[in-house]
């Protein structure tokens, strides 16, 4: 198969690798559409060894075969969206599992790595495969694990209805947290966006106010808007080394909630001094998993299904795999007017 391998510094190969070949209860997967998450480029910019495996976790893509002993509803020839991190790895065993929690499920990280989507062909366990109804397309299915992760953001906060909420960050995971917040019953949603396409996007899909990232102007017009109160929620979307933790407890109101979606893989900074005094409730979510009963995956899926969850909008480039090289360069550059950028393996 046709897979794209990050090779060094900000340098991506194109090559012929072995299909995968599926273990105990994996599927085959054809993949239709990956895209390109911020957290891929992390390691593209900062990660010079040699891989000899594809990444990519926002797939779509057709089955192929399902395991022997296999007696669920999917069928070979189904277009599905993969859960390629937690269910497509975890045990399914562990208290952890059962829970509905599979992102902490110690076999995750402990197995060894399989391919990712960034190839014509992906192996994952039947648990990580979300049937698509009819009527969605494989490009609304690769979209459908970062609205997951907005999703679970905004469950995870416990968002009451009619809430207020601050976004700190419009690239895909802000964008998505927008959409997820506005279908699950958020009252006005205040977006930061940093650049310009960013910010006429998150407009367009419903942001009430779209403010600029920087913090002392961003801070007085979300006070303004709120009476001087903050808001209810704000979900920072940033990490990386932004200061966007200590905006977040200016943007909260006094016994509001914060919780922290981007990725800090390194320490930065953080005042604690200030969410005490303001008696703030913080919170971490990642990923996805089951709450009230209900998985994340499934949650997106109804809502982009409903039409209630526009996430096809947040695309502006689409590529073939065999542009994986000049497709990183692009979601690298915001001067591209990149939000999300697809690869398409078929």
């Amino acid at each position: 198969m046709r897979a794209a391998v990050q090779t060094g510094l900000r340098t991506l190969e194109v090559r012929d690798l072995p299909a995968p070949a599926p273990g105990a209860g994996e599927a085959l997967v054809r993949v239709h559409t990956a895209g390109i998450c911020g957290s891929d480029l992390h390691p593209y910019h900062g990660r010079a060894e040699p891989q000899s495996l594809p990444d990519g976790h926002e797939v779509s893509g057709e089955v192929v075969a399902l395991p022997a002993d296999y007696h669920g509803p999917l069928r070979p020839g189904d277009l599905v969206a993969l859960d390629t991190i937690c269910l497509g790895v975890a045990c399914g065993a562990c208290a952890l599992c059962r829970a509905g929690q599979p992102f902490h499920c110690p076999a995750r990280t402990s197995g060894p790595r399989r391919g990712g989507g960034f190839a014509e062909l992906i192996a994952r366990k039947t648990a990580g495969l979300f049937r698509l109804p009819p009527g969605l397309t494989a490009e609304q299915g690769a979209l459908v694990e970062p609205l997951a992760v907005g999703v679970h953001a905004v469950r995870w906060a416990r968002l009451p209805a009619g809430a207020s909420v601050a976004i700190i960050g419009a690239g895909t995971i802000g964008l998505m947290t927008l959409l997820a917040a506005r279908a699950l019953g958020a009252g006005p949603v205040h977006v930061l966006a940093r650049h310009a396409h960013q910010a006429a996007l998150a407009e367009a899909l419903g942001a009430t106010v779209v403010l600029p990232a920087e913090p002392a102007t961003a801070i007085e017009q979300v006070r303004a808007a709120t009476g001087g109160r903050g808001v209810d929620l704000v979900v920072e979307t940033v990490g990386g080394h932004a200061d966007t933790v200590n905006l977040a407890w200016e943007l909260a109101r006094v016994q509001g909630t914060v919780a922290v979606v981007g990725i800090f893989s390194e320490r930065v900074p953080v005042d604690l001094l200030r969410p005490v005094i303001r008696e703030l409730w913080a919170t971490f979510p990642i990923c996805y998993g089951v709450i009230d009963g209900r998985h994340d995956f499934d949650v997106a899926i109804e809502l982009i299904a409903a039409g209630r969850a526009p996430v096809e909008r947040l695309v502006t480039h689409r590529l073939p795999l065999d542009a994986a090289p000049a497709a990183f360069r692009i979601a690298a550059d915001k001067t591209t007017g990149s939000v999300k950028v697809h690869l398409l393996a078929r």
